[in-house]
């Protein structure tokens, strides 16, 4: 079992490895000396960027503004710490920083692994606008029926 707890990262990013259909996604979390990527399925990185989302229109105006956040990609290679199980998000209002909470995902009964950590509102707003590109850019859709359509090809049931 193991804890990390980061009261301030230089960024959080998520990010694929592979190619569209068999992507695998990762959150990666950089602070001084610490890198530490978790595996995620791409469900949880949209559910991660919706809650987010709402947090960031929910929480109380920025007293101060901050300039932005800059992105970038995974640093490679990727070394994955765990599976993540559940996520977490809350606000620390002393703080005004946004806490990310991942949980290892666990056999029940076993004791779970966690990353805690805090984003400032600007590294939120790029996590969210940048996952929302990464997610989106997997495999095209039928236009006609909206199912994804595979590397070695799909045929429609619209067809028919």
């Amino acid at each position: 079992m193991s804890t990390f707890e980061l009261e301030a990262v230089d960024r959080f990013v998520v990010g694929t490895i592979g190619l569209p259909g068999e992507r695998t996604f990762f959150f990666q979390v950089a602070a001084p000396r610490v890198l530490l990527s978790f595996k995620a399925e791409k469900v949880q990185v949209v559910a991660l960027v919706d809650a987010l989302s709402k947090m960031l229109k929910d929480i109380p105006p920025a007293s101060t503004q901050e300039p932005p956040a800059t992105w970038s990609p995974l640093d490679l290679p990727v070394f994955n710490e765990w599976p993540v199980g559940s996520i977490g998000i809350g606000y620390e209002g002393t703080t005004d920083r946004l806490v990310i909470v991942l949980e290892e995902m666990t056999q029940t009964g076993e004791e779970s692994s966690e990353a805690r950590f805090f984003l400032t509102r600007p590294q939120a707003v790029t996590f969210a606008t940048h996952a929302r590109d990464i997610v989106s850019a997997g495999r095209p859709t039928c236009v006609l029926c909206s199912a994804s359509i595979d590397s070695d090809g799909y045929t429609c049931a619209c067809y028919n």
